[in-house]
């Protein structure tokens, strides 16, 4: 397992959730756009969105058997610990067979036992964490890969003494193209007005709730909203009840394919805090209202959205304060403020890192000697 190959292979060790695997996939695609002969392996979990993902790719999938060891019940934990040298053997079988240049941590417990056996075996290792405050594989990982690549520079401080890099969160080709030749423009006071609301893949359940009654109740400004609501999949026919009494136009779609034509379709955003949507957010320079999920690990959203709100590239409220007076007069305040809206846009797309996909593809193909 080494570099000396004339065609290098990289392994992306992870996923579960999209804010795990579609920086991989963007990293991957960049590293083939560099390397065109380059072999690119995702190793991830049947339970994993990479499980659907990965096959409709260019890459290979290989899926593993691991089990999380943070969450569940005591027992489950415990089972957890005591199947760890199990997984440990099959990702030393799983290397041997696939002889990776490269192996690369891209956050969830699937990312856990390949790479630490391939820092073990001395094979060129790195992580990618996507997050402010790290989750608890990266943290563990930290100790033994050679590099770690970064999208906040505060998360350095939790990650020990590995060198790391902040080239940002690498976002898909599609979007980086489109921010090209993309600028933000607020519609003026009295205009229609667009709202999207992304509560990621599966939805967001407060947001189903929630929202439909927050924007209903906005009085005579309602009817200037259009609103686009993604209510996550099977869930579409709970959510249009709640846009019964709604004076403006409501579209609840179940899953939205484009995000790209969302994104140029919005004046406003309303969306969780993942490390992901963030990205894309700031490489577009959308103006957005984010709500942490929280119930997220170590209330990592909070920290993400507290990071782009002291940046002034957007602004924050709770879960809780969803249809309450302080959401109806924040977005009352947007609507009447096109100023206001432009200048949160102008800041996020300072803070975008465009470079970023493609700063951690040269990094890797350096540390591998590619």
């Amino acid at each position: 397992m080494s570099a000396s190959k004339s065609r290098p292979h990289l392994v992306l060790a992870g996923g579960k959730t999209g804010g795990h695997l579609f920086p991989g996939v963007a990293v991957a695609d960049e590293f083939t756009r560099l390397r065109p002969d380059a072999r690119v392996t995702f190793v991830g979990t049947e339970e994993g969105i990479e499980a659907r993902v990965i096959p409709d790719s260019p890459y290979e999938l290989e899926l593993v058997d691991v089990s999380p060891l943070k969450g569940g019940s005591l027992i489950n934990r415990a089972s957890s610990l005591a199947s760890l040298p199990g997984s440990g053997l099959k990702a030393r079988r799983l290397l041997r067979r696939l002889e990776p240049d490269i192996v690369v941590s891209l956050g969830g417990y699937a990312a856990g036992p390949v790479t630490l056996v391939a820092a073990l075996a001395k094979i060129p290792t790195a992580l990618m964490e996507q997050n402010s405050y790290p989750g608890l594989t990266n943290r563990l990982l930290s100790r033994f890969v050679d590099h770690a690549f970064l999208t906040f520079d505060e998360t350095a401080d939790h990650l020990g003494d590995v060198p790391t890099s902040t080239p940002g969160n690498p976002v898909r080709r599609s979007l980086l193209e489109m921010a090209d030749s993309f600028q933000y423009e607020a519609p003026e006071a009295g205009a229609p007005f667009h709202i999207l609301i992304i509560g990621g893949s599966g939805g967001a359940g407060s947001f189903n709730r929630h929202i439909p009654s927050w924007l209903s109740s906005m009085g005579e400004l309602a009817a200037r909203l259009h609103v686009r609501h993604q209510a996550g999949n099977g869930r579409a026919d709970e959510v249009l009840p709640g846009y019964a009494d709604f004076s403006g136009q409501a579209d609840v779609i179940e899953f939205i394919d484009d995000m790209a034509a969302a994104y140029r379709w919005c004046d406003l955003l309303i969306c969780r805090a993942g490390a992901s949507t963030i990205a894309e957010v700031l490489n577009l320079g959308i103006p957005a209202i984010y709500v942490p999920f929280p119930h997220a690990a170590d209330d990592h959203q909070r920290t993400n959205a507290r990071s782009v709100v002291e940046a002034g590239a957007g602004v924050m409220i709770d879960d809780s304060e969803l249809d309450s007076d302080r959401s109806r007069n924040l977005l009352t305040g947007f609507m009447n403020n096109p100023v206001a809206l432009e200048n949160l846009a102008s800041r996020a797309r300072e803070l975008g890192r465009p470079e970023a996909g493609i700063e951690i593809a040269e990094s890797l193909l350096e540390l591998c000697g590619a």
